[in-house]
């Protein structure tokens, strides 16, 4: 066995992921890789032979710094999970350049970077699990930037599968739909922006990842979470993206309200 390398581990799906391999079996250890070291180390200690590596991936030093350890360690890794990332509702006009900028090198350039990184080291038989969205299937005003790094992940990890099988390895883009973790307080905008209200259905953590993993042990290309979410996938593919659109803003989008005092 090898171990697992999970990203954006602290919180959220990652250290769901986490959990869920420890109790498989499948690997023998892990690597842990988030900002939040306080958090890193809490979960580490409900694995067994877990390290750390407290790095912002969203910065270039953030990245040398896992090329660095994979470079010293040379771990055999059974499983990398690209669970790193975040979102924020707004349009160009409300979200800042940092924020931007944030959302396209942590969802977008780290995943591609590390994976590169940590491809060499993948035992034959390992996968990838890369997170996508459903938010990946169509465009989303006033989720634009978060959908479109999303829509690349998908393609990307779509045409990494092909380049990585004569390896004996595989990829899986993990499309979920809306899960009750962090990520929604996060994305919450200021008063006067477009965002979806009380989204729904609200997955759990558990269900969605337990459903991914055993996607990607049956080497699929997509993990397409619970029926809503599939039937969102195929309307996807089927109707033309102006009506998905107007859908979107008609029938979803809300204007956050400014809290009462």
């Amino acid at each position: 066995m090898g171990i697992a390398i999970i990203t954006g581990a602290s919180s959220g799906l990652g250290r769901e992921f986490a959990l869920q391999l420890q109790r498989s079996g499948e690997v023998d250890g892990f690597l842990l890789v988030a900002r939040r070291r306080e958090r890193l180390l809490a979960l580490a200690e409900e694995l067994s032979n877990a390290e750390i590596l407290s790095a912002d991936l969203a910065t270039m030093e953030g990245v040398r710094a896992f090329a660095a350890y994979l470079e010293e360690k040379r771990p055999r890794v059974r499983v990398f999970v690209a669970a790193a990332g975040f979102g924020k509702f707004g349009d160009y006009a409300h979200l800042s350049e940092d924020t931007v900028a944030g959302m396209i090198d942590l969802n977008v350039r780290a995943l591609v970077l590390m994976t590169h990184r940590v491809i060499p080291y993948m035992e034959k038989g390992g996968y990838l699990i890369t997170l996508g969205s459903a938010s990946a299937f169509t465009p989303l005003p006033h989720f634009n930037v978060y959908a479109a790094g999303k829509s690349f992940v998908l393609h990307y990890t779509k045409g990494l599968r092909d380049e990585i099988a004569p390896l004996g390895l595989t990829a899986t883009c993990f499309c979920p739909g809306w899960v009750a973790t962090e990520f929604l307080a996060v994305a919450e905008p200021e008063a006067g922006v477009l965002y979806p209200q009380n989204p729904k259905p609200l997955l759990e953590a558990k269900r969605v990842v337990a459903y991914a993993l055993r996607r990607a042990r049956r080497g699929k290309t997509l993990a397409v979470t619970n029926w809503y979410t599939k039937l969102q996938h195929l309307l996807f593919k089927l109707l033309p993206d102006r009506v998905l659109t107007v859908l979107w803003r008609k029938t979803v989008l809300k204007e956050k309200k400014q809290k009462r005092a």
